[in-house]
Formats: C-alpha cells, sequence, structure tokens
C-alpha cells in the first residue's frame, strides 16, 4: 500500500483547483503530508463503516484532515504565487 499516492488521489479529489500543483510537487516534506492525510482518511473509513464507534474520535479525524486540507492549500498557493512573480 503507497500511502504517499493514497494521500495524493485524495487530496486531488478535495482540492480539485489545485490537482496539477499535487501532482507536481515532490518534495519530502510534501510526501510526508501526503501519507499523514491518507492515514487520516482511511481511518475515517474504517470509523465510518463500524457498527460502533465513538463521535469524537471522527470529528477528531475530519478535524486532521481539514487541517491538513488548508496547510496544502496555503503551501501550493503560496509556491504556485512565488513562482510565477519570480
Amino acid at each position: 500500500m503507497n500511502l504517499e499516492r493514497i494521500g495524493r488521489s485524495r487530496l486531488k479529489l478535495k482540492l480539485p483547483a489545485l490537482r496539477a500543483l499535487i501532482d507536481a510537487q515532490q518534495s519530502r516534506a510534501f510526501s510526508a503530508l501526503c501519507e499523514e492525510y491518507a492515514l487520516a482518511a482511511m481511518a475515517i473509513d474504517e470509523l465510518t463503516t463500524a457498527t460502533r464507534h465513538d463521535p469524537v474520535d471522527l470529528d477528531g479525524l475530519e478535524a486532521v484532515c481539514a487541517e491538513i486540507e488548508s496547510e496544502v492549500d496555503r503551501l501550493l498557493r503560496t509556491f504556485n504565487a512565488s513562482k510565477i512573480w519570480r
């Protein structure tokens, strides 16, 4: 299982305007962020399919995913803007 690929794919679904930038970004830090996103998103999948789960756990994981999505959006838009203007 390639967590980085899974994370990139899921981020591209959540942030369609940034698909090309998500594909283009190859730094180790970004790869690690994609892996973290994959783990959190897959944990959400597991919780939502479980017959019983603690809503607090689900809320926490959804918050983690939202934070990563915001960070990716900020990083890629900032990176792309600085690249264009240089």
